[in-house]
């Protein structure tokens, strides 16, 4: 790890890095990468909420990890956003991750042994979001708790000025372009199928699971009119037989 006076050194460098061609919120989750020494980092927003957005990844992997727990519901960073505690997933061969077993048997699949640890961002008393890092092997140390949410806390406090993250008064472009469309494969769901909108977003995740593919890459097929969920819609309004 690092001092607190070299985090926000660090971080204050990504944020003042005025020709630095990548996003603010890419710069700032390819510092905590370095920071906290891991192979790579996610920063993800409103994580278990519809609005959800992931607004940095650094690699294939983070990708794969913050898509799986989109899908699936579960994880240590849906667990970081509830509990505003920092979790610790070690997915090795006798890991803790049976506390998430959807997730651990297919992030052990797609990504292999690996240690993944979910910081809460807090914006006040609330949580903003939750900043993900992961190392190869399961068996690496926990970061040190009190600096590890000293940066998440810079990093949201950063992410809260970043006029990229505001509602862009246009077209959808860079990282909401996927997260509208989930918003509009959902809308047209509710429309077209009666469902809520709980029930819709479960439904586009309950594909992607079963397709092995994201919930943007189904909401896209949704909206293309290339997928019809009609006959999934009506399996889950119809209750159990006997009821």
């Amino acid at each position: 790890m690092t001092t607190r006076a070299e985090v926000i050194s660090r971080l204050a460098a990504a944020v003042a890095d005025a020709g630095a061609r990548a996003p603010l919120a890419q710069r700032l989750g390819e510092t905590c990468r370095s920071i906290l020494d891991g192979d790579g980092a996610a920063i993800t927003l409103a994580y278990t909420l519809p609005q959800r957005l992931t607004v940095c990844s650094t690699d294939d992997v983070s990708s794969t990890l913050e898509d799986l727990q989109d899908i699936l519901g579960e994880g240590p960073g849906v667990d970081a956003y509830r509990t505003a505690r920092t979790v610790v997933a070690r997915l090795g061969d006798h890991g803790s991750g049976p506390v998430w077993p959807l997730f651990t048997e297919a992030a052990r699949r797609e990504v292999g042994m690996a240690t993944v640890v979910a910081i809460p961002v807090p914006m006040g008393s609330d949580v903003l979001g939750v900043l993900t890092t992961y190392r190869s092997g399961s068996d690496h140390p926990e970061p040190e708790a009190a600096l590890a949410a000293h940066l998440a806390a810079a990093v949201g406090a950063a992410l809260l000025r970043d006029p990229d993250l505001a509602d862009p008064p246009g077209e959808f472009t860079g990282a909401w372009a996927g997260r509208a469309e989930v918003h509009q494969a959902t809308g047209f769901l509710v429309a077209q199928l009666g469902l809520s909108p709980d029930d819709a977003l479960a439904l586009l995740r309950a594909c992607a699971y079963a397709d092995e593919v994201t919930v943007a890459d189904v909401a896209r097929r949704v909206i293309e009119r290339t997928l019809d969920l009609s006959a999934l819609a009506r399996d889950r309004r119809q209750p159990p037989a006997g009821l």
